[in-house]
């Protein structure tokens, strides 16, 4: 906000509200002028220098209406330099040149008309054409029949160039009563519907009237360019088909004064002999000009902010991932490099704020959220096989569900590793015993101390947290329990077939933990950085893991009533065929639904929304998608293979831009598209902090 504050009225990229348009202000001198100078010429009587007094009063009450306008703006208004004009017009008169070289500069020794014109254009009356590029002109025959502010916007979604024109002049109030005043005369006595409707809009008109609305005369012409007659049919039929279709109004295709229209609407190129012979005017009431005024209203964002940005068009745009009344999960699909995690970490910054502070928890790869554990005081998990691994599965409290969990997993584990073995009641029965077997066991011994030369128990505060080789010495003690003799040998399977994780088996790192790294209390933020896990095996295992603990810690006591997120980065790192990935997202929906808990997937492959499990089932519970730059195949993809992107859609993700160290372009949507609308993340250096791309940005 104070970025976006300092910045306003200046030439800056950040200044919001921010558009241009051209406004030519066109002087007719008094009547009786223009007379005497008539006779003057004509006569020859006096001489021109003894009778500059009247052109120079003419010459002042027109810069003081000019100054005056400027001033009672509510908008900034500058008048054009002489350059300035020069360069706007030549760009009309050369279209190709004026791209091609540098052109003279102005010369006040020169009357401006010698300096704009550099290849003689050709004139017909349906328009001009220069260095080969012709116009067509098209006027406003009726008005809209749905007029309303901002309905000029069907204009563009033509993709071709073309020039919106308003001429408005004012008449008398005499010349305007006697109109309606004749025309309600007319249809007094008509007995037809159509007369009847008319006669009401012309009696609402005199109401207005009445009440100080005033009358104008409104020429709307749109200018055409093409080099060919069959280019410039075929966007004539386009721009026509948004005149009858959506504006429902009717048009003429100017073939005899298409020239004197388009020549109008230049600075300086108006003349009151051609406004008699091309004036095409309807008349509107002042208050419905706006309805006419080619500004485009752009993306307002969401009703109740958690943040503030920009629209392409420079309005202000207030967002929040989390104003869904029922859900908020999210879809964020973008191309690598394209900002979409800075842009979730920037979401995530502003939830921090509510009160209480939600929890957030971020299932990573290559984490780009190690800029974010420091000041949110979080823990990051990574596991690297090179290091102490800083996780078990065994960690976190242990109760009824923690011993269902842990049963789950390891027979997981032994399905992974040997899909041959089959998994027997015997044998949940033997690994429920043991979990629990290990967990009391390391509980006594937590609690007993050395004094005075023998073992005393007592009351211990410290976690206890059950490890793999606690459970396996478990285990095998059970053949030695009478209970679980006969089972001696499906017991042995088990310790055989759980050998790769643990002693010195393959996985037997990742379930061993860390010494003194089990006090997650008091963290509100959990990075688990996930990219070391190449193998398939670990890559279930450790995700069901770290689900379970997300699920553990939201439901602990002092995290009753948090809302919060759970970021899963990387989709494609769950796996193609995660049953586990996918039954977490589908359960997950639901249930962290109604704690207030919202998944936020991503991904920079489509293809990940619609092949993988887990992201089939993103996509399908999410109710917020958000799309950053993407290349125009991936774009066509999502159009080819959802419903939710139309062509319109496709058009705006393959619209979207990113400016290194500037600015990323979002486009966002709901499920149902009642709110959606692109607009710019501009990173403040803190957030550049919060979400480095590179070393140096993580440790400056």
């Amino acid at each position: 906000v104070k970025a976006i504050r300092e910045k306003c009225n200046t030439g800056h990229e950040l200044s919001p509200l921010k558009r241009k348009s051209l406004i030519s202000i066109k002087f007719f001198p008094k009547k009786s002028a223009l007379a005497e100078w008539k006779n003057i010429l004509s006569k020859g009587e006096k001489i021109l220098f003894d009778n500059m007094n009247e052109f120079v009063k003419e010459v002042k009450l027109f810069e003081q209406i000019i100054n005056q306008y400027i001033a009672n703006s509510k908008m900034y208004l500058r008048q054009l330099d002489a350059q300035e004009l020069i360069t706007h017009l030549r760009q009309f008169f050369n279209p190709k040149e004026f791209y091609k070289r540098e052109f003279a500069k102005f010369n006040e020794h020169l009357p401006i008309s010698d300096q704009l014109i550099y290849n003689s254009p050709l004139l017909d009356y349906k328009g001009i054409e220069r260095e080969g590029v012709k116009t067509r002109t098209i006027t406003l025959k009726t008005s809209p029949q749905f007029a309303y502010a901002g309905g000029m916007a069907y204009f563009t979604k033509l993709k071709f160039p073309y020039k919106i024109s308003l001429n408005f002049s004012f008449p008398s109030k005499t010349n305007v009563r006697k109109f309606f005043d004749l025309k309600a005369f007319f249809l007094e006595n008509s007995v037809s519907e159509k007369a009847k409707i008319q006669k009401n809009e012309i009696k609402d008109a005199q109401n207005r009237f009445a009440l100080g609305e005033k009358c104008l005369y409104l020429t709307f012409c749109i200018v055409l360019e093409g080099e060919t007659d069959e280019i410039l049919d075929r966007r004539t039929r386009e721009l026509v088909n948004v005149f009858h279709n959506d504006l429902e109004c009717e048009v003429i295709v100017e073939e005899e004064i298409g020239l004197g229209l388009t020549l109008n609407s230049l600075p300086l190129n108006y003349s009151s002999e051609a406004d008699h012979s091309s004036q095409r005017y309807i008349r509107i009431l002042q208050n419905d000009a706006i309805m006419f005024l080619p500004f485009f209203d752009s993306y307002r964002g969401l009703k109740k902010p958690l943040q503030m940005y920009i629209s392409r068009e420079k309005n202000l745009v207030n967002f929040n991932l989390l104003e869904n009344e029922t859900s908020n999960h999210t879809v964020v699909l973008a191309d690598s490099g394209s900002g979409k995690s800075a842009f979730i970490i920037d979401c995530i910054q502003s939830a921090k704020k509510l009160d209480p502070e939600p929890l957030v928890f971020v299932i990573d790869k290559k984490s780009s959220y190690k800029g974010v554990v420091g000041p949110y005081n979080g823990e990051l998990t990574v596991f690297d096989p090179n290091s102490s691994m800083p996780f078990t599965p065994f960690r976190g409290i242990f109760d009824d569900a923690k011993v269902n969990f842990l049963t789950k997993l390891l027979t997981t584990a032994i399905k992974l590793t040997s899909p041959t073995f089959e998994v027997e009641s015997e044998h949940l029965s033997s690994i429920s015993r043991a979990l629990k077997l290990a967990y009391i066991k390391k509980a006594k011994v937590v609690g007993l101390v050395y004094s005075d030369g023998e073992l005393k128990s007592t009351e211990s505060g410290e976690e206890i947290e059950v490890s793999m080789d606690d459970f396996i010495a478990s285990m095998a003690s059970l053949t030695s329990d009478p209970e679980y003799e006969a089972m001696k040998e499906q017991i042995e399977s088990i310790l055989v077939k759980l050998k790769p994780f643990y002693d010195d088996g393959v996985y037997s790192k990742y379930f061993k933990g860390a010494q003194n790294n089990n006090n997650i209390s008091g963290n509100l933020l959990f990075v688990y950085d996930l990219d070391a896990l190449k193998d398939e095996t670990l890559q279930t295992l450790m995700t069901m893991s770290v689900i379970e603990e997300i699920r553990s810690t939201i439901q602990k006591p002092e995290h009753q009533g948090r809302t919060g997120f759970i970021v899963i980065e990387e989709l494609g790192m769950l796996g193609r065929d995660n049953p586990v990935a996918r039954d977490f997202i589908i359960d997950a929906a639901e249930t962290f639904r109604k704690l207030g808990f919202w998944l936020i997937g991503l991904t920079p492959r489509p293809q990940n929304y619609f092949e993988m499990e887990a992201g089939k089932a993103m996509w399908s519970v999410a109710d917020n998608f958000v799309f950053l730059r993407m290349s125009p195949d991936n774009a066509d993809y999502l159009f080819a293979n959802s419903k939710l992107v139309d062509f319109t859609e496709s058009e705006i993700i393959k619209s979207l831009k990113v400016k290194k160290g500037q600015f990323t372009e979002i486009f966002y949507t709901n499920k149902d598209k009642s709110t959606q609308g692109a607009f710019r993340y501009y990173q403040t250096d803190y957030d550049r902090w919060l979400a480095p791309t590179n070393q140096e940005d993580l440790t400056t």
